[in-house]
């Protein structure tokens, strides 16, 4: 019995998470945020409100996706056994899902599944992101809101901050997959304020 009521503890743990990612209020929260932390103009934040619902309407495969994979690492966030089974288990999600989309023939989810999705699955602090990649296809603004998002809800900062302190590569590799260029002008003209010591 003990182990059917961890199995639905963790079930309801994986669909809360894919949830939060597809949930307009916490999306729309997160936007408010970047607009305090001056990580977007008001113009930005005005836009990214109004386009929120086609922005989850056209991205929700890829949202609960960028959900499940969420999930992962908070279920492997505590495990005590030394190996890196949120990242083995996301890679899992990924190959087969994959998998199962070349199955079935379904060329619009294997583009989801991609092998570029696959890779950066697998490498740490970034892996995280990897579904941002189709996302960023979709729309580019939406990488950088739900990169944001994840790390709010994850670490309690926003990504600019969150990435300050990882190696230099990993911060290159996540400011470009991640931070739309015009955003980028924006922070370096001191429009990120609160980041600064």
């Amino acid at each position: 019995m003990r182990d059917s009521a961890e199995a639905m503890a963790i079930r309801e743990k994986f669909e809360n998470f894919r949830r939060l990612y597809t949930d307009r209020d916490s999306i729309e929260s997160t936007v408010n945020r970047l607009l305090d932390d001056k990580l977007i103009p008001p113009e930005r934040a005005d836009l990214l409100k109004r386009n929120l619902p086609d922005t989850i309407r056209q991205s929700r495969y890829i949202l609960l996706n960028l959900g499940a994979h969420m999930a992962i690492g908070a279920i492997f966030s505590f495990d005590i056994v030394p190996l890196p089974l949120g990242t083995i288990s996301r890679v899992l999600w990924v190959a087969g899902n994959r998998i199962y989309s070349e199955v079935k023939r379904d060329d619009e989810k294997k583009k989801v599944h991609s092998v570029a999705v696959l890779i950066v699955t697998a490498i740490p602090w970034i892996g995280y992101f990897a579904y941002t990649i189709p996302l960023k296809k979709v729309n580019e603004d939406a990488a950088y809101l739900y990169a944001n998002h994840i790390t709010y809800e994850r670490k309690n900062e926003s990504l600019v901050r969150y990435i300050k302190g990882k190696p230099a590569i990993i911060r290159r590799i996540l400011e470009r997959l991640l931070i739309p260029d015009d955003i980028r002008k924006y922070l370096e003209l001191g429009g990120y304020e609160s980041g600064k010591e």
